[in-house]
């Protein structure tokens, strides 16, 4: 390419190209009395008939159902740990230079941010980390943005003075407000910038051929290890057929996760590992931080720009749209993403409770989207990856942590024989062992697989304490995940929205971003 073309100023904010999911949305009408009588009542109907089990089944009927989740966290526990032992061998492997990407590279990759309210120092030190890649100057870095965004001419002009030449080309695409059809979000946003980019590609390049790109898709706040690009690149290599595969990096959520709040740890820690246990090698969904090709986002219409949830909607939609069976393939490398943060404990809180009801409704309309959708592929492979989503965000998540309250009132309210209180301390002793395994394997993995990226001092005392506290966190998680069905049953779609986070919580997220760099460059100087 060119250095014209290159180093050129490339900000796409028309309305163009052409949206005709967003046309299609405007004609279609509502028939389910405003969005309440969809598929996701399933959902509802399996979290009330499993809750109260110990009120119309034997005793020991209801302490089986326990077991069961007990089991449940045991496999889960036992999958994440191979899962993280394969990232020990993959990093082993990179630092002893074993493995090595072929040059020039045969593929090429877009990488796609997004930003609405987070603040620029943020970007800024987003793309710093994405500068390190050894192929930076290879790659097509797209910078996301909203019409909304605050400051936004700001933003455009300090990521062009900064990072003009740092990548091969850097693009900003501006999603235009109010487009008919959408609701705004990450989806619409991702499904504009998308549009934009290979429309842009198509436009420069006579020859351009689909298949050779693959765009990661990536929340601003994500750090990447420096050899992340080429470890992805070695993977999807191994494949034939690589549009039959969406990759997923491992997410850690140690982003100054030892300054946070016990609850915010904890459900960092907890979804660490049901990545690496239940949403990776259960081929559940993807999260977050994902790669495919650019031919199956074609394949796959792109994003829904009426949904929400972009990850989990794009691989329901690419998996039923391209007709494609769809394998989730890991990415052994470690990658830390932001957790819930606050500027102070209350709001911490807040917003903790914010995410896991965004996240419980999302995943209520993914299912709803899924179940119409799902006549465009086989019945066998429709029904597996039905009953493994209900199983883990309705069963595991939700039911679980209901089902252990309605057995306590039923235990202690209802019996008079304390024989039988004793099994059923067997699965919650079981389920503590296993929340114990989860903060060990998070330690091994802060020392021996994060240690390039973040820094962790943690009292032993401090760990202890959020171990005795972590059920309680989990049944706290699964009750707001209880609301969040609720609320989308008793209010309809209308609650389906994006709700972004507020500035001054990604300000907390900036500060302990500098804090970690700064115990970093200590660390190694003391060394």
């Amino acid at each position: 390419m060119s250095s014209a073309i290159k180093n050129q100023r490339l900000v796409f904010s028309s309305e163009l190209p052409e949206n005709p999911m967003a046309t299609k949305m405007t004609l279609k009408q509502d028939k389910t009395c405003g969005g309440r009588l969809r598929w996701n009542l399933i959902i509802n109907v399996v979290m009330i008939a499993m809750a109260g089990f110990p009120f119309y089944l034997p005793l020991e009927a209801t302490l089986g159902v326990n077991c069961f989740y007990a089991l449940l966290w045991i496999l889960f526990i036992f999958l994440a740990a191979n899962t993280q032992s394969k990232i020990h061998q993959t990093m082993k492997k990179v630092s002893n230079n074993s493995q090595q990407p072929p040059n020039p590279t045969p593929i090429k990759f877009i990488l796609m941010t997004f930003i609405y309210k987070e603040p620029l120092d943020l970007l800024v030190k987003t793309l710093q980390n994405i500068q390190q890649q050894r192929i930076a100057k290879e790659i097509i870095m797209v910078v996301c943005m909203e019409e909304k965004t605050p400051e936004k001419e700001t933003k455009i002009d300090a990521v062009f003075e900064q990072f003009k030449d740092c990548f091969d080309q850097l693009i900003v695409t501006i999603h235009p407000y109010g487009t008919p059809g959408e609701i705004p979000g990450k989806c619409s946003n991702t499904n504009y910038a998308i549009r934009s980019v290979l429309a842009h590609l198509k436009n420069k390049n006579p020859d351009f051929d689909p298949n050779k790109y693959f765009v990661t898709n990536f929340d601003v706040d994500t750090l990447f290890h420096k050899s992340f690009l080429d470890i992805q690149m070695m993977n999807i290599l191994k494949e034939k057929d690589r549009n039959n595969f969406v990759w997923q990096p491992v997410l850690f959520y140690n982003w100054g996760l030892d300054k946070l709040s016990f609850f915010t740890r904890i459900t960092g820690l907890a979804r660490n590992m049901l990545m690496m246990g239940a949403l990776i090698p259960l081929n559940i969904n993807i999260m977050s931080v994902y790669t495919a090709s650019l031919q199956l986002h074609i394949e796959g219409d792109f994003c829904h720009p009426a949904y929400q949830m972009d990850d989990i909607i794009c691989f329901i939609r690419w998996k039923t749209l391209s007709r494609r069976a769809l394998k989730i393939k890991p990415i052994y490398c470690p990658t830390i993403s932001g957790p819930t943060s606050g500027s102070n404990m209350w709001q911490e809180f807040i917003e903790w409770i914010r995410q896991n009801r965004r996240w419980s409704i999302g995943s209520a309309e993914a299912f709803h989207y899924f179940v119409i959708k799902a006549p465009r592929i086989k019945f066998c492979s429709a029904f597996i990856w039905a009953c493994n989503y209900l199983n883990y965000y309705a069963s595991f998540i939700c039911v679980q942590s209901l089902l252990l309250i309605t057995t306590t009132i039923r235990l202690f309210a209802m019996e008079t024989d304390p024989n039988l209180q004793q099994y059923f301390c067997i699965p919650l002793g079981v389920v503590y062992i296993c929340l114990f395994c989860m903060m060990v394997m998070n330690k091994i993995a802060v020392k021996y697989l994060l240690k390039d990226i973040v820094v962790e001092i943690i009292p032993i005392w401090k760990d202890f304490i959020h171990w005795i506290l972590s059920l309680i966190v989990m049944v706290g998680y699964g009750l707001i995940v209880c609301y969040g069905y609720w609320e989308i049953f008793f209010c309809g779609k209308g609650v389906c929205t994006h709700e972004p986070s507020k500035k001054k919580v990604l300000d907390a997220i900036v500060q302990r971003k500098d804090e970690t760099v700064i115990e970093i460059h200590q660390q190694e100087n003391n060394i």
